[in-house]
């Protein structure tokens, strides 16, 4: 009813919603390649899938989660697959995976310390304008 009287209204809701979506898109690519930057580092071997038959072996898979699996001759890998961004998968063993939930937190432990050093500057004094003095 409201969408008639307005027509904009309706254009404004569909905008919004769209940038909505785009930024929870953003947010999820830019987790995803912060997980494949740490995967990395921890020394994931990276595969890629460059091969139609491996491409299609790849979209099989549970995709941009870390998956223990145990291989053929029955050691155990951690794999992680990505066939929309890279078209790869991580490989990694025990030792690269113990680095990688190290790095990841580490990680979060600056991210926590960047977010508790911005609170701070926060709680100064200067920081404070006319909308927290009392009422």
């Amino acid at each position: 009813m409201v969408y008639r009287r307005f027509p904009r209204l309706r254009v404004l809701t569909a905008l919004a919603a769209t940038a909505l979506l785009a930024s929870c898109t953003m947010m999820e690519k830019q987790q995803d390649k912060s997980t494949e930057q740490l995967l990395a580092a921890a020394g994931f071997a990276i595969r890629p899938a460059d091969t139609p038959e491996k491409l299609a072996s790849l979209q099989a898979m549970k995709q941009e989660k870390l998956v223990r699996r145990t291989a053929p001759n029955g050691t155990l890998k951690f794999t992680y697959a990505d066939a929309t961004v890279c078209r790869c998968i991580y490989v990694g063993d025990e030792a690269a995976f113990e680095r990688y939930q190290r790095l990841a937190v580490e990680k979060q432990i600056a991210i926590a310390d960047q977010e508790a050093a911005l609170d701070e500057q926060m709680d100064s004094p200067w920081a404070y304008g006319w909308w927290a003095e009392p009422y």
